[in-house]
């Protein structure tokens, strides 16, 4: 497969075109902060984009607020402003009636208060007014718990589970979100969810309960249905008081899927006695309630393929059950065919896999993609015998599997990459028409391995590329440069891209100290 080159560059609006892709960049700006990330990126129906990037200062950096940009579908900056902030943290944000609107978490230390808060502004001047959604303090702690905590519940953050303190999820139109509150309890397993519509009028709250002790159950994934707010919760519970994912040679733990809205709560169990799967990911589509993840051999915790579950989404009655292998195409993609038998024997699968994205077509396939992630520590000794220990991030091959809707698999394929370091590694996916797109930061020197398939590397941030790697209807790969490190004053982090799936565009984040681009990729 050769490298197809760009071929032509138009400058008008720094506009580019690269086959079936449309590319725009912004002009470069200078931001005052050289740390900063993207994230979220909001656009109209009149093409304007809105770009919210965290900043960050101090030796050991510290979240210090947020840069808000409009630009127009020419990547013009129109206004902007800065959002400071001290106890407080931007949850998502959404677009609506020409105003751009914040969900807020904010931590008030004097008074002992948790609040939401709704942060509202014109597009034309981002001027902010505030409206409060959640208040919890220890009375309504008291009220929406069960349970009194005074002053532990604010001076000792442990109590609670950081990575759902206020998760805010919104439903595939933004027509309703949930913010899911997960309280550590020493009993029971508890979850408090809010369900608020687009004018921010709360539609209810509910309180799920597991008779199980915090630990021992494990959230997955949470959904919204855009009719009506209703909310599908997925959690894991272990059994016998163990966190052991086996136990006596068997399965120790089954899936708790929940439907949840204003009338009330149902729950169905589940575990697949025969295989090992992590966790599983929820789509709400349609008339029925998907939940999506890799699995492996019960005796190995190896993965091996995608399962499928589809449920009904009145009943939760199962209509699919389905465990899909990896395709021969994709173990001779990872382990070569004749040489690598012997390897694909040895390892028994793939150990880490790291899901990254799920994507529904129109006629209902499913692409589900991920990358073979671990963390590694490399300890060296110098001429003086001083020991010194790095942690290295490893980003490995990308995984992309294509199902139809009752989990019959149409393709799979094994991207073999290499890279390692956190500031330009890894990727960003989209999929539109019949095409995945994954774009990625990689060397020039793309090449075959030893087994004879392709290899992308990773180069330093300085001299990092721009490619697009593609994916066909039939599971063809195919791969283009689309901008080279030698015409470009900055590197576009695809660890950090956001995907809009309405306008079928991927917004990229360039950056070289505080050079700052923004870039929009239409698919």
């Amino acid at each position: 497969m050769k490298l197809v080159k760009i071929v032509f560059l138009l400058f008008i609006s720094f506009s580019l075109f690269s086959q079936d892709l449309q590319l725009k960049k912004s002009e470069i700006f200078k931001d005052t902060k050289k740390s900063s990330s993207l994230r979220f990126s909001l656009e109209d129906d009149e093409g304007n984009l809105v770009i919210i990037r965290s900043f960050y200062a101090g030796l050991i950096p510290k979240l210090k607020g947020y840069y808000i940009q409009q630009f127009d579908a020419d990547l013009k900056l129109k206004n902007e402003t800065e959002l400071e902030v001290d106890d407080n943290t931007l949850r998502n944000a959404f677009l609506k009636d020409g105003k751009l609107h914040l969900i807020e978490f904010y931590h008030d230390k004097k008074k002992d208060l948790i609040q939401f808060n709704a942060l509202s502004a014109s597009l034309n001047d981002l001027k902010f007014s505030k409206r409060e959604l959640l208040s919890f303090s220890e009375d309504n702690i008291r009220k929406y718990f069960g349970v009194g905590l005074g002053a532990l519940f604010f001076n000792n953050f442990s109590k609670i589970d950081a990575n759902h303190m206020g998760e805010v999820v919104f439903s595939s139109d933004k027509n309703y979100f949930v913010i899911n509150f997960d309280f550590k309890s020493k009993e029971n397993d508890v979850h408090k969810i809010f369900v608020f519509d687009s004018s921010f009028d709360k539609v209810y709250d509910k309180k799920i309960t597991r008779d199980v002790k915090d630990k021992f159950f494990e959230y997955n994934s949470i959904d919204v249905d855009d009719k009506d707010g209703t909310v599908y919760f997925l959690g894991k519970t272990f059994e016998n008081n163990s966190r052991k994912s086996k136990k006596g040679g068997e399965i120790n733990y089954h899936f708790n899927l929940y439907k949840v809205d204003a009338d009330g709560q149902k729950m169905i169990s589940f575990k697949q006695p025969d295989y090992f799967i992590s966790s599983l990911e929820l789509l709400k589509s349609d008339d029925k309630i998907s939940a999506i993840g890799f699995y492996g051999s019960k005796d190995d915790f190896r993965y091996n393929g995608v399962c499928l579950f589809n449920m009904d989404d009145e009943t939760l009655n199962f209509t699919t059950k389905k465990f899909t292998p990896f395709s021969d195409e994709f173990l001779s993609d990872k382990y070569g065919n004749k040489e690598g038998k012997k390897e694909r024997k040895k390892k028994k699968g793939i150990s880490d896999i790291d899901f990254k994205s799920l994507f529904q077509m129109n006629n209902g396939d499913l692409i589900v993609n991920a990358e073979e992630f671990y963390i590694t520590t490399v300890t060296t000794t110098n001429a003086n015998g001083a020991v010194t220990t790095r942690t290295v991030y490893n980003f490995d091959d990308i995984m992309s599997i294509k199902l139809d809707s009752e989990g019959n698999l149409i393709w799979s394929r094994n991207i073999n990459k290499r890279q390692t370091g956190l500031s330009n590694s890894s990727f960003t996916s989209i999929a539109s028409g019949e095409k995945s797109y994954f774009f990625i930061n990689c060397s020039d020197n793309i090449k075959k391995n030893k087994l004879g398939n392709l290899y992308f590397t990773n180069t330093s941030a300085k001299k990092s590329n721009l490619y697009t790697i593609t994916i066909d209807n039939n599971g063809e790969i195919d791969y283009n440069k689309l901008i080279d490190d030698k015409e470009s004053k900055v590197y576009y982090r695809v660890n950090n891209g956001t995907v809009n799936l309405k306008k079928k565009t991927v917004t990229l984040l360039g950056k070289k100290k505080k050079n700052t681009r923004i870039l929009k990729i239409k698919v």
